[in-house]
């Protein structure tokens, strides 16, 4: 009887571990949505940060934080995968940015100045 419940408990273990990876694979691998955080080392304060909606019809606003020189906003996710057209507003300006690439999963974006005012990357 101790054997058999002993084998019983092993393999209950066993599936749920193996159920609990699957999971976290294909969260890897097919990542539906988008989490970011974006890094301000331009001049100005980032005042909002938009994506514009699929059917062109206006932006949405992704970060919604108040992101002065040196600071970081919080984390932020959306159901966003795929190019897309990004503006961000500053309270000196607003700047937009076509082709903006999103694979899902985590992103870190660093804003800074350049010669057209505004430019990002991802670390």
């Amino acid at each position: 009887m101790k054997g058999t419940m002993k084998k019983v408990s092993l393999l209950a273990g066993m599936v749920s571990c193996c159920a609990m990876l699957s999971g976290c694979l294909t969260h890897w691998i097919e990542d539906s949505t988008t989490r970011l955080q974006v890094e301000n080392r331009s001049s100005q304060t980032i005042v909002g940060v938009d994506i514009l909606a699929e059917d062109g019809s206006g932006y949405k606003t992704w970060i919604r934080d108040t992101i002065r020189t040196g600071e970081k906003s919080r984390v932020y996710e959306e159901d966003l995968v795929g190019t897309f057209r990004m503006r961000i507003r500053t309270t000196k300006s607003e700047y937009k940015f076509k082709n903006l690439e999103l694979d899902g999963g985590s992103e870190y974006m660093v804003v800074s100045d350049s010669s057209k005012g505004l430019s990002y990357s991802f670390r």
